[in-house]
């Protein structure tokens, strides 16, 4: 009869399961997913930098664009303003160019009207002498832009028969230019009134003749002297 003995149960360790996660590979998957969520926050700041970035110059581009646009639209405008201006002013600065207002002096056209005046009115003399031309002074500020007011004084004898032939000569001489009569004097001569061919009265009279010129550039802080 066998003897049957009983065997010791021993207990062993269970393998642990390689499916199911310990601790420490937790711990790593969760340091693995902050690491990747750091990243995917890294990637999205840039990004929102990037756009922001982008933003902003675009804005910056819109608004340089906006002002080259105003800035040729200003120009646009004062290019219809002057034409207008031009338009406008033209004729008449023509017509002061050819006056003899605007421009250089013209002496030779002043000294010839008076020789053609003499003749015409039957003066019996005429004698003229002319200063040297200078800038004006005004007694308040006047807005000449880039031009300079100038004149020439010239005192002017003339014998005449009649007291019209004073007015005749003025009137006559404003064909040769712009000038404004300072000051005039008439005299009567002792000579008899039968005399014929000779001076009864003698006009001693004094005129600025009056220019615009550009103004010197050289001389264009320098005050005007002006007369007294």
């Amino acid at each position: 009869m066998e003897t049957m003995m009983a065997k010791p149960n021993v207990l062993r360790a269970k393998p642990a399961d390689a499916s199911v996660p310990t601790w420490r590979d937790e711990l790593g998957m969760i340091a693995a997913s902050a690491k990747l969520c750091a990243g995917v926050l890294g990637a999205a700041v840039l990004l929102v930098g990037a756009a922001t970035w982008y933003g902003a110059q675009k804005a910056a581009s819109l608004a340089q664009a906006a002002q080259v646009r105003g800035a040729a639209a200003s120009r646009f405008q004062n290019v219809e303003s002057e034409k207008q201006d031009i338009a406008i002013y033209q004729p008449r600065f023509m017509e002061l160019q050819a006056g003899g207002l605007i421009g250089d002096e013209n002496r030779l056209a002043w000294i010839e009207t008076i020789k053609s005046i003499q003749g015409t009115r039957k003066l019996v003399s005429a004698s003229y002498d002319i200063e040297p031309q200078q800038a004006l002074a005004f007694s308040a500020p006047m807005a000449l832009g880039d031009y300079q007011l100038r004149g020439s004084r010239m005192r002017v004898e003339l014998g005449l028969v009649h007291e019209l032939d004073l007015f005749h000569f003025i009137d006559d001489l404003r064909g040769a230019g712009r000038f404004t009569v300072q000051d005039c004097k008439l005299k009567r001569t002792d000579v008899p009134a039968e005399a014929i061919g000779v001076a009864r009265l003698t006009a001693n009279c004094t005129l600025v003749w009056l220019t615009l010129g550009a103004t010197p550039q050289q001389n264009a802080s320098a005050p005007a002297k002006g007369w007294p």
